[in-house]
């Protein structure tokens, strides 16, 4: 009995210290790691300034460079990016986590999309710029494009799905940690973190004007579209930015009065979540 109980505080003792380690809270990988394990999740450490209580992330494979969504009836479905292929002056699109493509088909001069036979009767040379009673497919059905930068997005009230993109665009399950605002100073428990309840803002769950503690660790799921075919740590178009907001929404503004999208990198990818030590 006596050496299971050791065995659980080495055990406690072994979770709490990844976050309470200022030199290897997070392990030793980088970004400049070319390792890659099938189901691997990326790990973030990110910095909340005082009087910001919420957290947006995003990332892009493309370096901001468009894609599109596939609307079918009220769901957006499959999400395009650009392969780097032209065909007549138009970029060629595939669908992550399908084998869809849009492309120009020059012999029957016009857009096809490779998903449910969808066609275009409309030559325009970017897919969002297609009119939606262009959209022809089979079964019969409505369908529509909307232009799209971001490959995933995630905010702290912990939604799966996003009402302004539709279904598969949010995080399901993202895992979020805050400090211990409970802690008395010195008790060496200030670096305990609880998860972020789902559907609940962060600044909900916050001590009276309390902020997350300076910074909150982050981890997303792989449960968004095309996840194991984007979210890999030797994706070199992988771009990940955050943003900052105050229970009122607002949001640091750069001098010319542009949001402050702030880019950063996983600290590590690990094979599984982290498990915290809760308070």
């Amino acid at each position: 009995m006596k050496i299971n109980v050791m065995l659980l505080l080495a055990a406690m003792l072994a979770l709490t210290g990844v976050a309470s380690s200022d030199t290897a809270k997070l392990g030793t990988l980088t970004r400049d790691s070319m390792v890659m394990v099938e189901g691997t999740y990326p790990v973030f450490e990110i910095r909340v300034p005082t009087g910001y209580v919420e957290v947006q992330v995003r990332a892009s494979l493309t370096n901001f460079e468009p894609g599109f969504l596939l609307k079918d009836g009220a769901n957006f479905v499959l999400n395009y990016i650009p392969t780097g292929a032209v065909v007549a002056g138009r970029k060629v699109y595939k669908a992550l986590g399908t084998e869809h493509v849009a492309t120009w088909n020059t012999a029957t001069n016009r857009w096809e999309f490779g998903y449910k036979s969808i066609y275009s009767t409309n030559t325009a040379t970017a897919p969002w710029d297609i009119p939606g009673a262009s959209m022809i497919g089979t079964p019969t059905g409505t369908f529509s494009l909307q232009k799209e930068y971001f490959v995933y997005r995630f905010c702290t009230t912990g939604s799966g799905q996003d009402a302004q993109w539709g279904t598969g665009s949010g995080d399901p399950d993202a895992w979020v940690y805050i400090t211990n605002q409970s802690a008395t100073s010195g008790s060496n428990t200030e670096y305990k973190r609880s998860k972020v309840l789902s559907n609940a803002t962060m600044q909900s769950q916050l001590q009276s004007a309390g902020t997350p503690g300076y910074t909150i660790m982050f981890q997303p799921s792989r449960g968004s579209l095309g996840a194991s075919e984007w979210m890999q740590q030797n994706q070199d178009k992988l771009v990940w930015i955050y943003q900052v907001q105050d229970g009122a929404g607002n949001k640091p503004k750069h001098p010319n009065g542009s949001d402050v999208w702030n880019t950063f990198y996983p600290q590590e990818w690990r094979k599984s979540r982290i498990t915290l030590f809760v308070p």
